[in-house]
């Protein structure tokens, strides 16, 4: 066998989270809690020279509830013109300061960061937040240093969550489920 590639199973706990607030409204607020990230501010940033100090100025005047969106990807106009009738936003949300942390130890972890969340219409018109728990997608590397940054990010959710006055799942204070998860196959 070869260790090129390897495969590893794992096992995460997705929430969904109905905020009991109206679509609009809810997705208002949370792009109010979570700003658009601004690339040409942040590669000013890099292009002064005020180095690491700078992006975590930077980071810390912009992310005010721990997160920015680096993404947004509304395909809600696009599915209504095949007779879709709710709608879906998905954000790529991110602290580039605490995740620095991560791609230190394996830029591999960058595939669980930014986390990707998603703010879906329910059948009576309010706004579901769903999203998967990053110390379990932070558990398949096997290291405990990237442990320790998925249980940071379940952490900074938990704030959102709270941020966002809506119901902060109890598992966001743990750290990835224990299940016996086999070792990684390498395959030829």
């Amino acid at each position: 066998m070869s260790d090129i590639t390897t495969v590893r199973p794992r096992v995460v706990r997705h929430v969904s989270i109905d905020s009991g607030q109206p679509y609009e409204a809810f997705r208002a607020a949370y792009e109010t809690a979570v700003p658009a990230f601004d690339r040409l501010e942040a590669m000013g940033v890099v292009r002064s020279g005020a180095g690491w100090s700078g992006v975590t100025a930077l980071s810390d005047a912009t992310a005010g509830a721990g997160l920015v969106n680096v993404f947004t990807f509304d395909p809600s106009p696009l599915m209504k013109l095949n007779g879709s009738t709710r709608d879906g936003v998905t954000y790529l949300a991110a602290n580039i300061v605490r995740a620095e942390r991560g791609f230190h130890i394996d830029p591999a972890s960058f595939l669980y960061i930014p986390l990707r969340i998603m703010i879906a219409e329910t059948d009576h018109g309010t706004g579901q937040l769903s999203f998967d728990l990053p110390a379990d997608l932070m558990a398949v590397f096997g290291r405990s240093d990237l442990d320790d940054v998925g249980a940071g990010a379940n952490r900074t959710l938990a704030g959102l969550l709270k941020h966002l006055e809506v119901p902060v799942p109890a598992e966001l204070h743990g750290a990835a489920i224990g299940l016996e998860i086999p070792a990684a196959v390498p395959h030829s």
